[in-house]
């Protein structure tokens, strides 16, 4: 079922539920680390990725009516190998990003990351052949610079330093390898029909995901887990789920923007909730901006595809 196809309700809905989980993920995550600062990332890293698979596999064999159907279908090597791709491409790109905090400071950091709402949008034109309006390409540059004017304003910075060049490039190669791996993992999840193929890619991206988390993750213990800390390792299984659902019923570009949303969401929340100081003005004036360029983007009427005379005569 291709993105085009789904009905609205079910592609909001999806899109809405990411929102919300992202924003909880904000808030819990923020208070785990504050009640228990030296749990192991990558010790739950490898938690979420078993429970992201064990959810899978068993909506899948309920589906399939089999545990065993259900597991020879997801562990074929024919189809496991090639979501080896993604997994490569996002393993090598959270490298690259590690090159770049170093490289950069915060802010820098910070603007130049919101490449990541532009090439995702290139990728899905260029690889997916989607077509977007200039009102949408528009709303797209306003999200990017909305978003970078939020996080600016949430670490207190008001000028910006001229950027390290190899800081600038490797964020720049991080954020074309996150859409490269996002197309990559859409087309993948869009491909076939029928109710059981969103749970089998979930369950073979989560099966990668368990053998690349399971070196680091034996290095670790579970000391400091927390419930909070449960939490987060739950919050970010159904993370993955809703992201493999957004690929198959929405696309990359539009769990970008839900994830973008979800910043200015968690940051408002984060104040509700757990006594954070208040946005200041320069964040509602970035939060409004992004909020309306999302409104205006997915308002906005499809691009028009103009066929050239000779295109018209092939058709015919």
């Amino acid at each position: 079922m291709a993105g085009a196809a789904t009905p609205p309700l079910l592609r909001i809905g999806v899109l809405a539920l990411l929102v919300l989980q992202n924003t909880s993920l904000r808030l819990v995550m923020k208070h785990a680390r504050t009640v228990s600062p030296n749990f192991s990332a990558t010790a739950a890293v490898f938690a979420c990725e078993v429970l992201k698979f064990s959810v899978a596999i068993a909506v899948l064999a309920r589906v399939r009516r089999s545990l065993t159907t259900a597991l020879v279908e997801v562990l074929n090597y024919r189809e496991l190998l090639p979501m080896l791709v993604p997994a490569a491409l996002y393993l090598l790109a959270d490298r690259l990003h590690h090159v770049s905090t170093r490289r950069l400071d915060v802010a820098a950091f910070q603007v130049l990351s919101q490449s990541k709402v532009l090439t995702a949008a290139l990728f899905g034109k260029v690889f997916r052949g989607r077509d977007y309006s200039s009102r949408q390409w528009v709303c797209l540059c306003a999200i990017a610079c909305g978003i970078a004017i939020c996080q600016l304003a949430d670490i207190g910075v008001d000028t910006l330093e001229p950027p390290d060049l190899i800081g600038v490039l490797t964020v720049m190669t991080t954020s074309l390898l996150g859409a490269a791996a996002g197309t990559y993992i859409e087309a993948t999840l869009q491909r076939g029909s029928g109710d059981g193929v969103l749970w089998k890619r979930a369950a073979q991206m989560a099966a990668n995901g368990c053998l690349i988390a399971a070196g680091p993750a034996s290095r670790s213990n579970l000391d400091g887990f927390v419930f909070s800390a449960w939490l987060v390792v739950a919050l970010n299984a159904a993370g993955g789920l809703l992201v493999a659902a957004a690929m198959r019923y929405a696309d990359n570009v539009l769990k970008t923007l839900a994830a973008s949303l979800s910043i200015v969401v968690s940051t408002i929340a984060a104040t509700i909730f757990l006594s954070a100081p208040a946005p200041s003005s320069r964040f509602m004036i970035g939060g409004l901006v992004v909020v309306g360029a999302i409104y205006a983007y997915g308002t906005a009427p499809k691009a028009v595809v103009v066929e050239t005379r000779a295109e018209a005569v092939e058709k015919a």
